[in-house]
């Protein structure tokens, strides 16, 4: 092993010297920003959501109230998304009218409400049938007209009628570590949610780049015959391994960029314009994402290092390393059952089991920290997964890395497990 360090410097400096390297890192931390920032302002602020497109709207003559409130009401209600209202009246010509234009974007939408329409219900057309904001409004405000319009057809006081229809909040707290109480609620999961999928999403992709990179690396060396010249001088365990460290190095150096953005970004530059960094953006979570990035990349590392000894060509790679890809996929796919559950049977299970634990368990600690002994089951599993992945890792590359002229399959890896 005493070349190592020569080829650990080596592919570390051939993996930071690299300008997409250096732009991944400097941009990264503006994708995160983006990720778990933007979409809380733009929820924030319906404008910015909304291309101020008007909506027309018909109403039956005999409305309770008459028309005027209604469209009053519509006016009110549409303001908060930058929207201007247009009476319409109720005759097929202009409703005719209307759907033209809704189909060709110049209204947002057009709102029916025939004679009735507090009974049998009112019909909106839209032209993408999409926009869940605009849905969402256009359906309080019929829905509070109706109810307005039943209270007047019933004679009780309207007053009473309104006190008595009268909702009542809920108020939800998150109770943390230490008996902390943290307010919850719809805005609070949307903010765990994305800065959980920034998370997720910085682990899955490092580590895949990071790892496909390796084997690609050895697929290169392989077919272009270099391999044997390097061979000549260092043994495959010490290529294998100077290859995984040499990255590894690279992935800390550019986590540590990341973490030191965001922690300067949530502590400093946010509070200064006002604004209140994800609760989930603290110290400790930022250590456990370099944590489980670390154990998931040396895990991943290393069955990609295996799998390029054993593969003829990219392509071979690419097939072997299916199996391998399914397990950094279903925790991505499943992310927003685990915010939801995070301490479901299946959220546990998964959060133990080595392959798929460093991005579950990191959904976990975001949400809720887990029992301490579920923590230290979690980190146990991955260091001997990861301690057996790099030993038979090096097995399968000590045989792999000269053999061609045929595509090895899986068992013929686990019979070169046995070679001494």
């Amino acid at each position: 092993m005493r070349k190592l360090p020569a080829i650990i410097r080596y592919e570390f400096k051939l993996m930071a010297a690299n300008k997409a390297f250096v732009i991944l890192t400097i941009l990264g931390p503006f994708l995160i920003l983006a990720i778990t920032v933007l979409p809380g302002l733009l929820s924030m602020n319906p404008k910015a959501l909304s291309g101020g497109e008007p909506i027309a709207i018909a109403v039956s003559t005999d409305a309770p109230g008459g028309t005027a409130a209604m469209y009053a009401a519509f006016e009110t209600a549409m303001s908060s998304q930058g929207r201007g209202v247009e009476p319409l009246p109720l005759d097929d010509e202009a409703i005719a009218d209307a759907k033209r234009r809704v189909g060709s974007g110049k209204l947002a939408a057009l709102v029916v409400l025939p004679a009735g329409w507090a009974e049998s219900g009112a019909t909106l057309y839209t032209k993408t049938g999409t926009d869940a904001v605009l849905y969402g409004t256009v359906e309080r405000v019929v829905d509070a007209l109706a109810r307005e319009s039943r209270i007047a057809r019933s004679g009780v006081d309207p007053d009473v009628a309104r006190d008595l229809a009268r909702g009542v909040g809920l108020s939800i707290v998150k109770m943390s570590a230490g008996d902390r109480e943290e307010e919850g609620g719809e805005g609070a999961f949307l903010q765990t949610l994305f800065t959980a999928m920034s998370f997720v999403m910085l682990v899955y992709m490092t580590t895949l780049l990071y790892g496909q990179m390796i084997g690609r690396s050895v697929v290169t060396e392989k077919t272009s015959k270099t391999v044997e010249i390097m061979l000549s001088s260092v043994s495959p365990r010490e290529l294998m391994f100077g290859k995984i460290l040499g990255l590894g190095l690279a992935g800390l150096l550019q986590y540590g960029v990341w973490v030191s953005l965001a922690l300067v970004l949530s502590k400093l530059l946010m509070p200064l314009l006002g604004m209140a960094a994800p609760s989930a953006i603290a110290p400790g979570n930022l250590a456990w994402l370099v944590v489980f990035f670390v154990l998931a990349f040396f895990l991943y590392a290393s069955l990609y290092a295996a799998l390029g000894a054993a593969a003829e060509d990219e392509q071979h790679l690419g097939q072997l390393a299916w199996p391998v890809l399914a397990f950094l996929i279903v925790p991505l796919v499943m992310i927003s059952s685990f915010v939801s559950n995070p301490d479901s049977p299946l959220s546990v299970g998964l959060s133990l089991f080595p392959m798929t634990s460093p991005i579950v368990m990191l959904i976990r600690v975001l949400i809720a920290t887990p029992p301490a002994w579920q923590l230290a089951t979690c980190l146990g599993l991955l260091v001997v997964s990861v301690y057996g992945a790099a030993a038979a890792a090096a097995r399968i590359f000590r045989v792999g890395i000269l053999m061609g002229g045929k595509r090895a399959s899986f068992g013929e890896m686990v019979k070169w497990l046995r070679v001494r």
